[in-house]
């Protein structure tokens, strides 16, 4: 009897221990979970430094609203003529900088030009980052700044990197006055993309990214399932469309480049170039980048 009372009382005591690691490991999960979900998508507003009309002396200092009430910061590369507009969109973690030299050249051929930091970025007001889903109010926001100008829809010529061109395709499917875009590198299936990209973010296991996805969305109000720009890109219609991808990305694969240009249709040019990872074509050959998109929009944008 007394050996058998033990053995119960071993059981129980076991029991309980598994109950309290199983607690305290579920607890660490979530904390961790939080932890990284909170990293990923905190602002990465800075000042910046580098002064433009360094080597640009038309930039002029620029900020507009918008419709939440941020203000968005950046600069205007504007020309005599006023004929074009081209809104440069930078990608994830990024700001304007990242696209200035492009910026530059393209205002040398003749383009005005609107370079800008999205909402939690660079110098524009600090907010959690959404990876392309409230990041689209602030295209909202440049194109009614634009037509302000007296840009007409039709003038308005839009090239984003990676996250800002995604961001561009998925505002487009509901925003007919997106008319004529170069995208670069955007992603395609967003939650495709995570299963593998998240854990190299974060460093941390795969195991933890389920964990991370539901803390982004229930605690920060991040939502992902539904950023599939493949599924946006079918609304694109006849609108002219450029789409750039490197061959060699090692963060979007080149196949996600080809199903968006599928979906967008038959008006959707895909150039894409070996050798050339994420995001990079400009910078492997900058001469042949700045020909090929000035091209393509001084052929579609109005007159």
């Amino acid at each position: 009897m007394t050996i058998a009372w033990g053995r119960i009382r071993w059981r129980w005591i076991g029991a309980w221990l598994a109950v309290v690691l199983l607690t305290v490991a579920g607890a660490g999960y979530c904390g961790v979970s939080l932890l990284t979900a909170d990293r990923l998508t905190r602002p990465t507003t800075h000042p910046e430094r580098f002064d433009p009309r360094r080597f640009d002396p038309d930039a002029e200092p620029w900020s507009t609203r918008t419709s939440d009430g941020l203000t968005l910061r950046g600069w205007y590369l504007p020309t005599e003529s006023h004929r074009h507009l081209i809104v440069l969109v930078h990608g994830m973690w990024s700001t304007w900088l990242e696209m200035a030299a492009l910026g530059r050249d393209l205002h040398r051929r003749g383009f005005d030009v609107l370079l800008f930091d999205l909402r939690g970025h660079g110098q524009s007001d600090p907010v959690r980052l959404t990876l392309g889903r409230r990041e689209r109010g602030d295209i909202r926001a440049v194109l009614a700044w634009a037509e302000s100008k007296g840009y007409s829809d039709d003038r308005i010529g839009w090239l984003g990197y990676s996250m800002g061109a995604s961001t561009i395709l998925m505002e487009a499917a509901r925003n007919p006055a997106i008319q004529v875009a170069v995208v670069d590198s955007p992603y395609g299936d967003l939650p495709k993309l995570l299963k593998t990209q998240l854990s190299l973010h974060s460093g941390l296991p795969p195991l933890f990214n389920p964990g991370i996805l539901l803390a982004a969305r229930i605690v920060y109000g991040v939502r992902t399932d539904d950023l599939v720009p493949i599924r946006f890109a079918r609304a694109w219609g006849e609108r002219p469309l450029l789409l750039i991808h490197g061959e060699d990305d090692s963060l979007v694969p080149v196949g996600q480049a080809r199903l968006l240009a599928q979906a967008a249709g038959g008006t959707c040019l895909a150039m894409t170039f070996p050798g050339v990872d994420h995001a990079q074509a400009y910078e492997s050959d900058p001469e042949a980048y700045v020909k090929l998109v000035s091209r393509f929009f001084h052929q579609h944008l109005g007159r």
